[in-house]
């Protein structure tokens, strides 16, 4: 009833995914994990070859360095996806993402929407997260995390994962669910508590993706669902620019674009930031 497509660098985190997801699933499913180290292709690619390869309906994209906690996953699945306005489904994601090349989850906590666990490696103990303002069983939002995205091969044959832009492992998931937002709604399901055994990296990878992917959906970007108030989206901008200038000097970018981000930083998002970067852009800047 389910193809669950796994892209595997790693053999022990696979054989234990396997394991877990025989003792949560609830119903019949396949398991199409491509080794990548074999591969040595993009996440985009490895995704659009195992959905290819799917036999069922329903297709789950899943990371391997996760551990599913609740029972009848599976089931509970197919019956929001039943729902043909329904085009994709995560675990965690937000009702808001700014126009500024950050992460997804740059921006006020209140406009998280995840029941998760965590794993961080400057935490010994993981973090629980339930951002649920509503109460309700599932949350529409703009775009979804890739650790856990689920579809109907309908909604697939219509979009598929860029693999043409997205070359390495960062950027996929949301552009993929912008891609989807276009026809379907985008949810977060509260009724699958997933847990993420290792944090994700912000790399010149995941910045050279970030940028890629902000400029493909230029047009379209902010993008938000339901009432968010003009603080929430102020504060998540900000906190989406900060970012992006942090990791333009960490990875040694331009110094125009240095400069011309922190000039947007500090007339734009004053109140929120002030002079906190200040040092470490003028040292940046002066450098040889």
């Amino acid at each position: 009833m389910i193809s669950i497509i796994i892209c595997s660098i790693n053999h022990e985190f696979l054989k234990q995914l396997k394991l877990n997801i025989e003792k949560t699933v609830g119903l019949a499913f396949e398991i199409i994990a491509i080794d990548n180290n074999i591969e040595k292709k993009s996440i985009s690619a490895v995704y659009n070859q195992g959905a290819k390869a799917a036999n069922f309906d329903y297709l789950c994209f899943l990371h391997e360095d996760v551990t599913i906690h609740s029972k009848y996953w599976g089931q509970r699945l197919m019956e929001l996806l039943t729902d043909e306005t329904v085009g994709l489904i995560g675990v965690s994601g937000t009702v808001y993402k700014s126009k500024y090349a950050a992460t997804w989850s740059a921006c006020d906590q209140s406009l998280y929407r995840t029941h998760s666990i965590q794993h961080f490696t400057d935490r010994l103990t993981p973090k629980v997260t339930c951002i649920n303002p509503g109460q309700a069983s599932t949350a529409e939002v703009v775009v979804v995390d890739g650790v856990f995205m689920a579809t109907r091969k309908d909604v697939f044959t219509q979009f598929k994962f860029d693999d043409n832009n997205f070359k390495r492992f960062h950027g996929y998931d949301l552009d993929y669910s912008l891609q989807v937002g276009t026809k379907y709604k985008v949810v977060v399901t509260f009724e699958i508590l997933l847990e993420h055994l290792s944090p994700g990296q912000l790399n010149r990878q995941w910045l050279d993706a970030s940028l890629i992917l902000h400029k493909k959906w230029k047009k379209s970007l902010p993008a938000s669902i339901g009432n968010i108030s003009k603080k929430a989206v102020s504060v998540s901008d900000s906190l989406a620019c900060s970012l992006v200038l942090m990791m333009m000097i960490k990875y040694n970018c331009s110094k125009l674009g240095v400069a011309n981000n922190y000039f947007k930083l500090i007339t734009t998002f004053f109140r929120y930031n002030r002079l906190k970067h200040s040092k470490t852009v003028i040292k940046y800047l002066l450098s040889t």
